[in-house]
């Protein structure tokens, strides 16, 4: 059984050449001189600092494969603010998970996230996300350089393993659905980022169909391709803004022993996914006495 609080570390990039995804840590990394003396401060005084010493960002990402955490810090240990905040994101995420399961929802379902993000009030949706993979022919599997390119410094080991396994089970799940072309998965991914103790939490809801990913999905992804092709990823982009609610579930979640108002909590969000049911079958129905009125129309015309 996989557990979301399980990390695994996912290799690092010069710092120079990482673009965060929150455009405020972007700033501020503009405005950062990282000479070895800036750097000192980063590591820490106790740490040696060379001339030619590199700024680098190191990256870990769950078992799960939801959660991608960056950070500048040396060790990998980031801010006592960032670590409570990104322990917020592994609490919600986990009860979010839980209310899809409770309310009998698929973990890809695109609408069924989409739903249940808009309406629990702690996220803002900022921007759309699209970026062009060039998948290449050559001895890297498709599955490898999908990855790459979307998680940057995942190159290898058990982090690759696990985005792997993510995109096979997508690729199972086209396989097997029987709903048209066009209908959408989903991957949810909360990636949390620190630079120099400031930290963000954003959340990408990665999307595909058979029909955008057909090139993808007509062969399986663990193999290597005679052909080179691109492909469009898009996904939603939001941004956490409501941290401190969800914090103080986060003080008192213990995984041994479930407190009650994390309970509520899997419940509040799983009510939020049976009202968006409800208010459907109340479209459907509406829209059928729309449809006779428009009927009565022509018939009296």
């Amino acid at each position: 059984m996989k557990n979301v609080f399980d990390f695994e570390e996912a290799g690092s990039v010069p710092l120079a050449d990482h673009t965060f995804v929150s455009e405020r840590l972007n700033k501020l990394k503009e405005s950062v001189d990282f000479q070895p003396s800036t750097m000192k401060a980063m590591v820490g005084e106790e740490d040696e600092v060379s001339g030619d010493s590199e700024a680098s960002v190191r990256f870990r990402l769950n078992a799960t494969g939801n959660i991608f955490t960056s950070t500048t810090s040396k060790d990998g240990e980031v801010s006592e603010e960032a670590k409570e905040l990104f322990k917020s994101v592994t609490v919600l995420f986990s009860a979010m998970t839980k209310a899809m399961q409770d309310a009998n929802k698929d973990l890809f379902d695109y609408d069924s996230w989409v739903n249940l993000i808009g309406k629990t009030g702690y996220f803002v949706e900022v921007q759309k996300f699209r970026q062009t993979l060039e998948i290449k022919s050559c001895e890297l599997s498709v599955d490898t350089q999908v990855v790459q390119q979307m998680l940057p410094g995942v190159t290898s080991g058990n982090s690759m393993e696990i985005a792997k396994s993510v995109l096979s089970a997508i690729n199972g799940k086209f396989g097997a659905s029987s709903e048209g072309s066009t209908s959408k998965l989903a991957h949810l991914m909360f990636i949390n980022e620190e630079v120099m103790g400031a930290a963000s939490v954003t959340v990408r809801l990665f999307y595909a169909t058979k029909e955008s990913h057909e090139a993808i999905t007509e062969s399986p992804c663990h193999k290597t391709v005679s052909r080179s092709f691109s492909q469009n990823q898009e996904a939603n982009t939001f941004l956490f803004v409501d941290p401190d609610t969800i914090a103080k579930y986060a003080d008192r979640y213990d995984p041994d022993r479930v407190p009650e108002s994390y309970s509520r909590l899997i419940e509040h969000l799983a009510d939020l996914l049976a009202d968006e049911e409800g208010e459907g079958k109340k479209e459907d129905v509406e829209g059928k006495k729309e449809g006779d009125e428009v009927k009565d129309e022509e018939v009296e015309k």
